[in-house]
């Protein structure tokens, strides 16, 4: 029982329950003193008329009448006295009316008993609707509130600054009203990036796949010689390429986005992952006449998933190599400390402009040094595996003296 005692109207209810009844006896005792009063007056009216008689008739017996009015009688003699009565038809069988003094306090008992009945029944009637008013009041307060909810209107907060179970009803409210909220959210932003997401896969093959269209038609209507033929087949073979990459780094990063993916992480070389991004483009480098090269440095202990922290590096690499002339270079360093672990990627390439800086790693953005074939979903890409380690990831860039990326996972 104490547990409901936290709530202050239960607190507050008891208290006036208790000074109603406190009030009540008192009023009780009071009527009681009275009435017995009453009965004591009749009491003695009633034998001031029979010593008047006795007084009239025989003054002499007053002596011994008198003392046996205000003390107990033996018994004896009270039965003596009641057999008495009863042969004049005095008892208690008798009607009330017959003995106007008791009957006169009965009624006036009765009427004080009736008038307390009511009063006090209107008191707790008051006492009950105000209360219950309070409560529906809060209630409906609630209800409001939980109907607003519904119909998508979620400012409205339920304010409790006392305790009890009405203050933790409306706390858990509010909670629910902000989950509920973030929940719709939710479900708005995964609505507005899977219409983004379907609107950026139809725009981005577009392009592609009326090219393919256009060689295919000319492939099938007109004579082309073997070498033009050739030519088609080999265009359409790099869009077929370029497609497929294009549409399965499109759907990593809406399942990226998603959280759809699940990281195995292990506590391995960081030096490792970054010399296979590096190896898995050194053909890609050394046709453009890159000079790639990967720092020396103590082997640097970092817990990741290494299949997609590599795709990350070398799509960052791949930009570099990308945006960097013939004869340049571009340097990869790891560094530790109790801090953080850091990777470091500078090229020695044209530079990324203040204008595009911001911009880059937002999916689809396209520079303007960009080169035709690039769909800005790399750099993108492997920010939000990078973020999903946990990690920052930031480019510094001067036109003409190239760009450095940097990615920081901090240890704490």
């Amino acid at each position: 029982m104490g547990k409901y005692f936290i709530n202050p109207e239960l607190k507050k209810s008891s208290a006036i329950l208790l000074f109603i009844n406190f009030i009540f006896l008192l009023i009780t005792l009071i009527m009681i003193k009275v009435n017995n009063n009453n009965l004591k007056l009749g009491y003695i009216k009633s034998i001031g008329t029979i010593t008047e008689k006795i007084n009239e008739k025989n003054p002499e017996l007053l002596q011994y009448v008198i003392p046996s009015v205000t003390k107990k009688g033996k018994t004896r003699e009270s039965e003596e006295g009641i057999k008495i009565l009863k042969e004049y038809g005095l008892t208690v069988d008798l009607e009330d009316k017959l003995f106007p003094y008791v009957n006169e306090s009965i009624i006036n008992n009765n009427y004080y008993i009736i008038t307390l009945f009511l009063i006090m029944s209107a008191i707790l009637f008051i006492i009950n609707y105000f209360e219950h008013i309070y409560f529906y009041k809060r209630m409906r307060k609630i209800s409001k509130a939980a109907k607003m909810v519904v119909e998508g209107k979620y400012d409205t907060l339920i304010d409790e600054d006392r305790e009890g179970d009405f203050s933790k009803l409306s706390n858990s409210f509010n909670s629910m009203r902000g989950i509920i909220r973030n929940n719709i959210d939710s479900l708005n932003k995964e609505k507005q990036f899977l219409i983004n997401l379907l609107s950026d896969i139809s725009h981005q093959l577009k392009t592609p796949l009326s090219s393919m269209i256009l060689y295919n038609d000319i492939l099938l209507t007109k004579e082309l010689s073997k070498e033009k033929r050739q030519l088609f087949l080999e265009n359409n073979k790099k869009q077929l390429y370029r497609m497929d990459w294009l549409i399965k780094s499109i759907l990593k990063l809406a399942r990226l986005d998603a959280r759809a993916i699940e990281f195995l992480k292990n506590d391995i070389s960081l030096n490792e992952t970054v010399e296979n991004s590096i190896n898995a483009l050194k053909e890609k480098a050394n046709e453009a006449g890159i000079f790639v090269m990967l720092k020396k440095s103590d082997d640097v202990k970092f817990k990741h998933d290494r299949r997609w922290m590599e795709e990350a590096f070398i799509n960052i690499i791949k930009n570099a190599i990308e945006h960097t002339k013939a004869g340049g270079k571009v340097e990869v360093e790891l560094i530790e400390n109790p801090i953080y672990v850091r990777i470091q990627i500078f090229d020695t390439g044209e530079g990324i402009s203040k204008a595009d800086l911001p911009n880059i790693f937002k999916r689809f953005y396209k520079a303007k040094n960009s080169s035709s074939d690039s769909v800005g979903i790399g750099l993108a890409l492997s920010k939000s595996i990078i973020e999903a380690h946990n990690g920052i990831i930031e480019a510094q860039s001067k036109i003409g003296y190239g760009t450095k990326f940097i990615i920081t996972f901090l240890k704490y």
